[in-house]
């Protein structure tokens, strides 16, 4: 499995796309490493056009829910209940990952069938805004 810890040489960006098997692991892996970073949620496609759903708001999470043939990924912001706000993609087909390069946080694009794209991108670690992991408590 891919690791979400993987970080790319300055001015370049390495992709991952997530094998389906392993979205629960690697996503629960990412949201370990990343909770607290400021983000930022689009969403394009055709019949919906171009939205911004949220933007600087804390990330707290993101889970693959794949029981019963169903597809479907939750994204969860806020680091208090009164601030808290959850999107659903349903019916999810691709999910792939930038990793951090350079001065840009990590991003995941949340694919569906209907083509419909969910774009969350993730300041920086040392832009965090939770508590989380610092350096030396990942190695």
């Amino acid at each position: 499995m891919a690791k979400s810890t993987t970080e790319a040489p300055q001015g370049t960006a390495q992709h991952i796309t997530v094998d389906p098997d392993h979205w629960n692991a690697f996503l629960a892996d990412f949201t370990r490493l990343n909770r607290g970073a400021h983000a930022r949620v689009d969403i394009l496609g055709p019949g919906v056009g171009y939205q911004v759903e949220t933007e600087d708001r804390p990330f707290d999470g993101i889970a693959a829910d794949n029981k019963d043939g169903e597809a479907t990924v939750w994204i969860h912001f806020g680091s208090t209940p009164d601030d808290h706000l959850a999107h659903g993609v349903h019916n999810v087909k691709t999910i792939a990952v930038r990793a951090p390069a350079g001065k840009l946080g990590a991003a995941v694009l949340v694919e569906a069938r209907d083509q419909t794209k969910t774009v969350l991108e993730l300041t920086r670690p040392e832009n965090f805004a939770l508590p989380g992991e610092t350096q030396q408590q990942r190695r």
